[in-house]
């Protein structure tokens, strides 16, 4: 049955009709039976009229009345829309964006630990993607990539920790679309990362990335700066609307090294 929306519709029902009255005819016996006294004053000739039995009787009767009142159509009830916290702790949260870029998202922030110490998830993304080192002073882009992959479902190229293999892989795209990996050549390798929306100032793209400045954030390219867009997916192609990119403000990291 459906939740329901109010205490208005929820006495429509039959059975809640008859289960409240049965409740306040029982509240009434339990608080005459308080007064024994006065029972004990009515005259013997008029307890021979009162059944013996008689809260027996009254609970088979409030019992086979709820059961005939179910039998009856009910109302048509409705969902009630909740709102405030209520609605986050007993609505699960809906939402279209694809697996890899909520992954991706939940690490905006996370920095490589400059030293000989090493940021513990860049060493468990390396572990669990069978790599033979673990620190992360090694250019982790493509570990970044591939880990938001991995944990989408989604297959990464083999030689996952190179940025330029990911041109091998995935389905080459004309434009950027929402989601789709974005190449690029830098002195010394390549850079690789997701592309989000397009700023609206400059109308580059935002694109989230991991080891840009040491670090998962987004950052401004601009179209023409990448080798190649490539969509990883469970789909050779990503859907239409993935082309129609969010417009996005407040993205101000315009040069990030990557090295």
């Amino acid at each position: 049955m459906k939740l329901i929306e109010d205490w208005k519709q929820a006495w429509k029902l039959k059975s809640v009709q008859v289960g409240a009255m049965s409740a306040f005819f029982y509240a009434l016996i339990l608080f005459s039976e308080q007064f024994v006294n006065v029972w004990n004053t009515i005259p013997q000739d008029l307890k021979n009229y009162i059944p013996a039995q008689w809260q027996e009787y009254v609970g088979m009767f409030v019992g086979v009345a709820i059961v005939l009142a179910r039998l009856k159509k009910q109302p048509e009830l409705h969902e009630p829309e909740l709102s405030g916290i209520n609605s986050l702790l007993s609505v699960p949260v809906k939402t279209n964006d694809l697996a890899w870029m909520i992954e991706a998202k939940k690490h905006i922030g996370l920095k490589e630990v400059s030293g000989k110490a090493h940021n513990p998830t860049i060493l468990n993304w390396l572990k669990s993607l069978g790599a033979w080192w673990s620190e992360d002073e090694t250019a982790w882009c493509g570990t970044f990539i591939a880990h938001c992959l991995k944990v989408a479902g989604v297959k990464y190229p083999k030689h996952w920790y190179r940025a330029l293999d990911y041109v091998n892989y995935g389905s080459k795209l004309t434009k950027p679309a929402y989601g789709c990996v974005a190449i690029k050549t830098r002195q010394g390798g390549g850079h690789v990362c997701f592309v989000v929306g397009r700023d609206e100032k400059t109308r580059k793209l935002v694109c989230i990335g991991g080891n840009q400045s040491n670090m998962v954030c987004y950052a401004l390219y601009a179209e023409s700066e990448f080798q190649e867009f490539r969509w990883y997916g469970m789909t050779d192609r990503p859907a239409d609307k993935r082309y129609n990119l969010p417009i996005m403000t407040g993205v101000t990291a315009t040069k990030v090294s990557e090295a």
